[in-house]
């Protein structure tokens, strides 16, 4: 599963798969929202909804001339404000086959009940894009998704702002290392199971094709965070061999260590596959331990994983 990028037109609405979600026609958010988060903007999600809802099961949102599909799984207990975990499938998967397989649960943390949205991509190939858009932050359509789905959420719901997390395995763990690059300190705590980071250049020195101009947006020290970190050992591979996961894994974990994040490192042998040892509700129970600008102790969430995974501390 290879890695890599591009920019398309993009839109927010309701799919004839699961549940329908309601739909909708909107107008696409101002580029300048992009990492507004993060700007010190008092609004902690500044992000708008182009319009529709989302409901429980398979949504379309209209986003400029667009659409996209994600599915919206809701918490039993809808009193609390409610956190939010994207999940971002692999390259040339579905949706709906991703959530079936991971299988996260919003009721997992009875204290942080969760959203968790599971989008479909928009099917970019290489050298353009790996399913979803992971080359450069400008223009950045899978961004547009994030921000138009945080911004109805926050517009027809109580969302806690200090409890957005993110999720993906493969070209969707990319997809998530970027949304954390990008959103550092909304989105500060991330799982990445069988990825890489392209805004290190020890990383991108790995890959055996010629890349693409890769804009990523830099990491800062400053802004800290938290990573769970899973790799597969010797065969967890892309495919061609294009990129060997392991040796990324080995070189992302001094990188983000020497950026302030506090990383769980997973190891197992199984390959290129989500981490047998770490289980659904251990995600859950670990990225939900650590809210955004709290100070907390930095071994806060590890109690929930299992002896394969260790701290690696700044």
């Amino acid at each position: 599963m290879l890695l890599i990028g591009c920019t398309a037109g993009t839109t927010i609405g309701g799919d004839d798969d699961d549940d329908s979600g309601g739909g909708g026609a909107g107008t696409q958010p101002d580029a300048g929202t992009q990492g507004s988060a993060d700007a010190g903007n008092a609004d902690p999600i500044p992000f708008a909804c182009p319009g529709g809802t989302i409901a429980p099961g398979m949504n379309t949102l209209v986003i400029g001339n667009t659409s996209r599909t994600f599915i919206a799984d809701f918490p039993m207990d809808m009193s609390k404000p409610l956190g939010v975990l994207f999940s971002w499938h692999g390259y040339q998967q579905t949706a709906p086959a991703f959530r079936t397989e991971v299988a996260l649960d919003p009721n997992a943390n009875p204290n942080v009940p969760l959203v968790v949205i599971t989008p479909n991509d928009t099917d970019l190939v290489p050298p353009f894009g790996l399913g979803w858009d992971i080359i450069e932050a400008a223009g950045n359509v899978d961004f547009v998704l994030f921000e138009s789905i945080m911004g109805c959420l926050k517009q027809q719901y109580s969302i806690d702002p200090k409890a957005i997390y993110s999720f993906g395995f493969s070209a969707g763990s990319v997809m998530t290392s970027l949304i954390h690059s990008q959103y550092p300190k909304l989105v500060s705590t991330i799982v990445a199971e069988s990825g890489a980071w392209f805004n290190d250049p020890a990383q991108r020195a790995l890959v055996t094709i010629p890349l693409l101009a890769w804009q990523w947006p830099a990491l800062i020290p400053g802004d800290g965070g938290t990573v769970l970190l899973t790799h597969g050992g010797p065969n967890d591979v892309t495919v061609a061999n294009i990129m060997n996961l392991e040796n990324a894994a080995q070189a992302a974990i001094p990188f983000l260590k020497m950026h302030d994040r506090v990383v769980a490192d997973c190891s197992h042998t199984g390959g290129h596959v989500i981490d047998p040892n770490v289980r659904p509700n251990m995600i859950v129970s670990f990225v939900t331990s650590y809210r955004t600008g709290e100070t907390a102790s930095a071994m806060a969430g590890f109690g929930a994983l299992p002896p394969s995974c260790r701290p690696s501390l700044p």
